[in-house]
């Protein structure tokens, strides 16, 4: 093997920055799993009274994708931290062309599983916006299942592209890129769409208050329209993660010292590959802020609330009740 590239690996992938970094991926990921794992509890194991169960399938859906790219990109930092602790040869830090294509594809995968999903509760919430008088009563779960199993079809057909792809040439490199962006931004894509769904699924809400004289069907029209408001700032914040890929990769060009210091370049790769595991906390924490049937059922709000509450103040009794007391005196 090359010494040359053994030295390039080593100094790449053992040094002080992007072992930092990697010990905030972890840091970060575990984080964000355990509290997505708590709303995938709540949306699928609790009566939450805000969500239909079409839409919390397909949060469910969302969560899963987001979990498992978390789970792969934690592995891939434990992995480099553990080779940084145990390793005998530089040329341990060697990696396979090959095996970084899959690693990226494996990793990209549910995250474009993710891209989708937002489409997929975009079109459930236009739906469940303009048939609200039919659709509280409804349960169609296995729609919703069908159409959460199709946001993995594409992501799915890629992956088992790249795996059958030849590999031709340079067969070892010395750094695996953390970064999976492609050439066209799928959730910019998405993110179009809801935005202009959005105001499809609101202004008809909003004209058809007046005209609803069924109490019922007012409440679920106002629940719809509630409903809908928060899919927008996760799918934003999808959208700005995403969309860092491709950005830096053009800002690299500019900066001229990356070719000089290879290990600056790798390091400033990986920072910038912290958008995703800052989103998949943003994504629960978003969740459970704003919806008040979460927070509630949240141990760290619940802890909070307690120490900022006010003391109690004392039940105001109805005259029902002092009726009873005289009665129970006199009698």
């Amino acid at each position: 093997m090359n010494n040359s590239l053994c030295e390039k690996a080593y100094e790449v992938n053992n040094n002080g920055w992007i072992l930092l970094i990697w010990s905030i991926v972890v840091c970060l990921n575990t984080c964000g799993i355990l509290a997505t794992l708590h709303v995938t509890r709540l949306l699928l194991w609790t009566q939450v009274e805000v969500f239909h169960v079409n839409l919390r399938i397909l949060f469910a859906n969302l969560s899963l994708g987001l979990m498992l790219r978390s789970a792969f990109t934690l592995y891939r930092a434990m992995q480099q931290i553990i080779l940084a602790i145990t390793w005998k040869d530089k040329c341990d830090f060697v990696q396979d062309v090959y095996a970084c294509s899959i690693q990226s594809r494996i990793n990209l995968t549910p995250f474009n599983s993710c891209v989708y999903s937002y489409l997929a509760v975009a079109l459930e919430r236009a739906i469940a916006t303009l048939t609200y008088r039919r659709y509280e009563k409804r349960r169609n779960e296995l729609i919703a299942v069908l159409l959460a199993l199709t946001t993995w079809i594409h992501p799915t057909i890629e992956l088992v592209n790249t795996v059958k792809r030849d590999v031709k040439g340079v067969r070892e490199r010395e750094y695996c890129s953390a970064l999976t962006g492609q050439p066209i931004v799928l959730s910019q894509v998405t993110y179009s769409e809801h935005a202009a769904a959005q105001p499809q699924q609101q202004i008809p809400a909003r004209r058809k208050y007046p005209r609803i004289e069924d109490h019922t069907s007012e409440r679920d029209s106002i629940q719809h329209y509630n409903t809908a408001q928060y899919p927008l700032p996760v799918s934003f914040r999808t959208q700005q993660a995403e969309s860092r890929n491709p950005r830096i990769r053009h800002f690299q060009g500019i900066v001229f010292f990356v070719v000089l210091f290879p290990s600056v370049h790798e390091s400033f790769q990986e920072t910038m590959s912290l958008t995703v595991p800052v989103y998949i906390n943003l994504y629960a924490w978003i969740l459970i802020i704003r919806c008040p049937q979460f927070a509630k059922r949240t141990y760290f709000i619940r802890r909070f609330s307690r120490l900022t509450k006010q003391s109690p103040q004392a039940e105001i009794k109805g005259p029902n009740y002092h009726f009873n007391m005289l009665s129970n005196f006199w009698t």
